[in-house]
């Protein structure tokens, strides 16, 4: 019998779910393999890099950026802080809340962790032609679209508490 064109999608739609986990999967795998090396975890290199892009910012904040629990960012902060890679001090705004900024050497370790992010990118897409990764990231970055209204809905947030990347 002959598939109708919403079961073929349906199974093509699910190839690419599968596609999409295996590289999140071995991507992720690669990197912490690396970052392990260096001393440093995934957690860890999401927050130096949000403290990057959002400079004095608590750890509360630094949670819900890096999409993990404020339990387990209070560990990330603190060791980042023992290693000298952040400073905490008192927010201006209200003095109980402490914001963490990067130290030079936070930096540093920033800036390898992302060498090594970028050095596993380029085995990834080796080969793969410019055309065929602009038009894949375009297909993404249109299904994340359809996607994320029904994450909000989920999550009672509206579209400006998204962090946009």
């Amino acid at each position: 019998m002959r598939k109708s064109k919403q079961e073929i999608r349906d199974a093509q739609a699910k190839g690419i779910a599968v596609s999409m986990k295996r590289l999140i999967t071995g991507y992720r795998s690669l990197l912490e393999a690396d970052l392990e090396e260096e001393g440093v975890t995934l957690a860890q290199l999401r927050m130096l890099n949000a403290l990057q892009e959002q400079p004095e910012t608590s750890a509360a904040d630094l949670s819900r950026i890096c999409y993990i629990t404020p339990q387990s960012m209070q560990a990330v902060v603190q060791r980042a802080e023992k290693e000298g890679w952040i400073t905490r001090t008192p927010s201006p705004q209200n003095r109980r809340v402490l914001t963490a900024s990067l130290t030079p050497k936070g930096r540093r370790v920033l800036e390898r962790g992302m060498e090594l992010w970028s050095g596993i990118a380029r085995q990834t897409w080796d080969g793969a032609k410019l055309s065929e990764m602009e038009m894949l990231n375009a297909l993404l970055a249109a299904a994340v679209d359809r996607l994320q209204p029904h994450l909000d809905a989920l999550h009672g947030k509206s579209a400006s508490h998204r962090k946009t990347a």
